[in-house]
């Protein structure tokens, strides 16, 4: 299960049950944390593309959609997710998001290198994948600042032209593999 904690934040998927709630609908009842910028609720959404996987599939739960919460004050302010499981070249892609409220202070930085730390543990993982519009400014600081290497662009049907970058396994563990630090 991809539960793992950050300097300032825990991370846990989004279980089975709250899913449910959501495609009943409405907001899950959240145990462990507070949602008062509406994540998931308003704004770009990635439960539109996860939930249908889940239903095809709950194992995918795991690794569809990680919440990002503040340690400090068991606020949601954010979430990462691949795409799919890994392709048969162990390629596997990632989307995060975090609320505007909370942006340009780290978190996103944080919340990926968690997510990709803990998803290289899979030995089918080889490379990690990130697309982004060439519009998104904080994004392709992310990605660049990273180190993630340009490959070539695609035309998503929903999101227009996006970049592609991607950084093999090997690399990643040069660079962030047992270092805390993020």
């Amino acid at each position: 299960m991809l539960t793992f904690e950050t300097a300032r934040l825990r991370c846990r998927p989004l279980t089975l049950s709250e899913y449910a709630s959501f495609n009943e609908g409405h907001e899950p009842t959240w145990p462990d944390l507070s949602n008062p910028y509406g994540h998931l609720i308003s704004g770009p959404n990635p439960l539109a593309f996860r939930s249908p996987r889940v239903a095809a599939n709950p194992a995918f739960a795991e690794i569809g959609l990680v919440l990002a919460i503040d340690k400090v004050s068991n606020e949601l302010i954010g979430s990462a997710g691949f795409h799919d499981f890994p392709n048969g070249e162990g390629m596997i892609e990632i989307g995060f998001g975090i609320v505007p409220k909370r942006q340009n202070q780290g978190f996103g930085t944080e919340l990926l290198l968690g997510m990709w730390r803990q998803i290289i543990l899979d030995p089918l993982v080889k490379t990690l994948r990130y697309t982004v519009s060439p519009d998104n400014a904080p994004s392709m600081h992310v990605i660049k600042k990273l180190g993630f290497h340009f490959i070539g662009e695609q035309l998503d049907e929903i999101d227009g032209r996006e970049l592609i970058f991607e950084l093999s396994v090997n690399k990643f563990k040069e660079r962030y593999g047992g270092d805390e630090r993020i």
